[in-house]
């Protein structure tokens, strides 16, 4: 009987851990509107590229409803935030508009470069390597 409830147990975490996974994000990240096209993600602990890019998508798909197809731009590199007192973040925009053209040439992931552009299903796979680490 032990046995039989250690598997049932046992059977049912995948299920569990990959629900609790499910935009785990959200609760992790500071995302402020800054206009109509351009948003901020603030800096949080230990965040590099990989966050800012998965909360930029996290913003454009769960907040706005656009499409996963949707570009996003890096409008300005980490910087004093505009909407949190004393913290960095990161500008995005969804407008290519005054921004330097993309280097298709880039093979990192980048949030220095004003004008990087990445779609936003292209950043969502970030966030499960950001925030569950249990990409094997």
């Amino acid at each position: 009987m032990r046995g039989a409830c250690h598997a049932l147990i046992l059977a049912c975490l995948p299920l569990t851990v990959a629900a609790s996974t499910d935009g785990e994000e959200d609760r992790f990240l500071v995302i402020n509107p800054l206009s109509a096209s351009d948003f901020e993600v603030v800096q949080g602990m230990n965040m590099g590229a990989a966050e800012f890019w998965c909360g930029a998508a996290s913003y454009v798909e769960r907040r706005l409803g656009l499409s996963e197809t949707t570009p996003i731009y890096l409008k300005r590199p980490r910087g004093p935030s505009q909407t949190a007192a004393g913290r960095k973040a990161v500008t995005f925009s969804l407008s290519s508009a005054g921004l330097p053209p993309d280097d298709p040439g880039r093979l990192t992931l980048t949030v220095k470069q004003p004008g990087t552009m990445v779609k936003s299903a292209s950043a969502r796979r970030y966030c499960r390597d950001a925030f569950t680490r249990s990409t094997k």
